[in-house]
């Protein structure tokens, strides 16, 4: 079977699911012996090059390399805007619907335009994959795809996220993994420590930020500032795979303040990391993903968590063991069998 993968990008980067998804489908399907090619043009350096690419350079190369493979495979549906021309067998994974119905979504303007009519490219698909059952009920709630032809298929966790507990300083430190945008509540967090610290001033804090550099960054600096606590709060970005196992090995708590998630894989990074999870309990997360977190309703109620998970061993203990064995579930090898699966039936 020679499969194309279509995709935006294969560069891992800090709380970036979708591309660690885009990379791990390609490494593990190599290694299963399919031949797997990818297709996934730079975007020209132009001020709208991301627009540029996803309807105009990326369909022109799909198109034209079709003939050459028995199925084409888009890992999201803003890189499939070539299949209603494409006359091979198709699948497209959806992450999220979230530039639809998210509140406050970091997509680019493009795909925020676009989202009524590209979201709908899975009718043009002979197999759709969903990575969750939130998302799977989404589209078919919202996109009218009819719900016997998507096939949930979940994210999964690298071997190489293992718990290493020694941890040895003066700070507690709480810790957040994921890009820098506006969905991902931030703000809420840092507020959240703010109350910690003016609650319970005998217990030295750290928070550490972890995330790509953009314009959001200097927002949340002169927040911090605004609050007092730039001495407290340290960002950093641009980790490797090595740094960022060693970065959740370092959090004596994890917490994901997004407002809204399509998978919410460094959960289950942290938690097979043996860190205690907090996320918010308006969150938008799949009941999958978030199944063993603590959920906070407020910042208050969020400063309370983490200080319970600070000093409360058996509850702290209790947390841990939970998310490990619970964590241990979720495979690459398992989502790439599974995804060959849909493969077969789409050729079928």
């Amino acid at each position: 079977m020679k499969v194309a993968l279509i995709a935006d990008g294969f560069s891992v980067k800090a709380g970036t699911g979708v591309a660690r998804y885009n990379r791990e489908l390609l490494v593990g399907m190599t290694s299963k012996g399919l031949d797997v090619r990818p297709i996934a043009p730079h975007p020209p350096n132009l001020r709208f090059g991301w627009a540029i690419n996803h309807m105009l350079k990326m369909p022109y190369l799909v198109r034209n390399r079709a003939a050459h493979f028995d199925l084409m495979h888009a890992t999201s549906p803003i890189t499939a805007l070539a299949f209603p021309v494409v006359k091979k067998p198709k699948v497209v994974t959806y992450h999220d619907v979230a530039a639809l119905l998210g509140r406050r979504t970091d997509s680019a303007l493009h795909t925020r335009l676009s989202a009524p009519f590209f979201l709908r490219i899975g009718k043009y698909a002979d197999g759709i994959i969903a990575d969750s059952c939130q998302t799977k009920e989404e589209m078919v709630a919202h996109l009218g795809i009819a719900a016997d032809k998507i096939t949930v298929v979940s994210l999964g966790i690298s071997d190489m996220f293992q718990s290493c507990p020694s941890r040895n300083r003066g700070k507690s430190v709480i810790g957040c993994v994921g890009a820098l945008s506006r969905r991902k509540g931030v703000p809420y967090l840092i507020r959240a420590i703010q109350i910690l610290r003016a609650d319970h001033p005998g217990i030295p804090v750290k928070l550490v930020i972890c995330g790509k550099r953009n314009p959001e960054h200097a927002r949340l600096v002169s927040f911090a500032a605004a609050l007092g606590l730039s001495e407290v709060i340290e960002f950093r970005h641009s980790l490797t795979d090595e740094e960022l196992v060693e970065t959740y090995n370092s959090f004596d708590v994890f917490v994901l303040p997004s407002e809204w998630e399509g998978f919410g894989l460094p959960i289950l990074e942290a938690q097979r990391c043996g860190v205690p999870v907090i996320i918010r309990e308006d969150a938008h997360i799949p009941a999958e993903v978030s199944q063993c977190c603590l959920k906070a309703s407020s910042e208050e109620d969020m400063a309370h968590k983490m200080y319970e998970l600070l000093t409360n061993t058996t509850l702290r203990r209790a947390m841990i063991e939970e998310g490990l064995e619970y964590s241990q579930q979720f495979t690459w090898e398992r989502t790439v069998h599974e995804t060959v699966n849909v493969y077969e039936e789409a050729l079928s």
